[in-house]
């Protein structure tokens, strides 16, 4: 019962995500899978390379505040560090967590970085278990990064930056657990989707 009515709810509260959403055609960057998983919701096309894999987050800030010229870079895969997919692109490590080989993961990424729209571009990052910890000044500096909008999920307080949340604490470690699922056992959303609604901020 709470599984079919839970599937009813998020059917229809995908309909609704969609009717809302005046923007289309961006690119949203994030150094895990909540860009994936916002266009899954939004039902819209993937112009991002950043879908179905992650960066530490230091790489990630690395790669936004030079994008054009990181995205210029070929992959280079390499073996052992994990069980999935990994390449360097110049210096910066990106592990392809959701493909099966080099070969899928490159032809993703070769397809997806020609979609980018660096004329709509949003920008989502945050504290990560893995990704490694985000300094005060590795926030402020996104404030250089040309883009439509952005967000940053932490634990910690920044009532100068309008572009930060404060998100809860995971429970074991110093750091936002972004997919700490809703306890309702009919809603069954993530943590930041419950919070932030996300589809205004795209409609800026």
């Amino acid at each position: 019962m709470f599984r079919y009515t839970r599937k009813i709810y998020r059917k229809l509260h995908r309909f609704f995500l969609r009717r809302r959403l005046k923007n289309k055609d961006f690119t949203i960057l994030a150094p895990t899978c909540i860009a994936g998983v916002m266009y899954h919701e939004l039902g819209q096309r993937f112009l991002s390379p950043t879908i179905n894999l992650w960066m530490y987050d230091k790489d990630f800030l690395k790669f936004v505040h030079n994008l054009k010229e990181y995205l210029s870079y070929e992959l280079e895969f390499v073996h052992g560090i994990d069980k999935t997919p990994t390449a360097y692109l110049k210096d910066i490590l990106v592990h392809f967590n959701h493909y099966h080989s080099d070969e899928e993961a490159r032809e993703k990424w070769e397809e997806r970085k020609k979609r980018v729209n660096y004329d709509n571009l949003y920008i989502i990052m945050a504290d990560q278990p893995d990704g490694g910890v985000i300094t005060k000044e590795d926030v402020e500096s996104l404030r250089d990064v040309p883009c439509k909008n952005k967000m940053v999920f932490t634990i910690k307080e920044y009532p100068h930056l309008d572009y930060v949340m404060k998100l809860p604490k995971d429970p074991d470690k110093d750091c936002v657990n972004m997919y700490m699922f809703d306890k309702s056992k009919i809603l069954a959303r993530y943590r930041w989707e419950r919070e932030w609604d996300f589809v205004s901020w795209l409609n800026k």
